[in-house]
């Protein structure tokens, strides 16, 4: 994968820690990946959530035909 420089500004604690870890790059994008993570894991959430409501509505309307359906 191609990788391209930044610059970013932190805290000086993190700039620290950073200082001194042997591949900065690497600690970096893992925290990025690992954040971009959670932000999609708490996006996904939120829909399902908006989408509870619609889908007991329709779980509702078709647990008749679902009855009728013999396994």
């Amino acid at each position: 994968m191609p990788k391209k420089r930044i610059t970013v500004t932190v805290d000086e604690d993190i700039a620290d820690f950073l200082y001194e870890v042997p591949n900065t790059s690497a600690v970096v994008s893992d925290a990025v990946r690992d954040y971009r993570a959670r932000q999609l894991e708490r996006e996904l959430e939120s829909a399902y959530r908006e989408d509870a409501a619609e889908n007991a509505d329709l779980a509702t309307e078709w647990e008749p035909a679902d009855a009728e359906v013999d396994e």
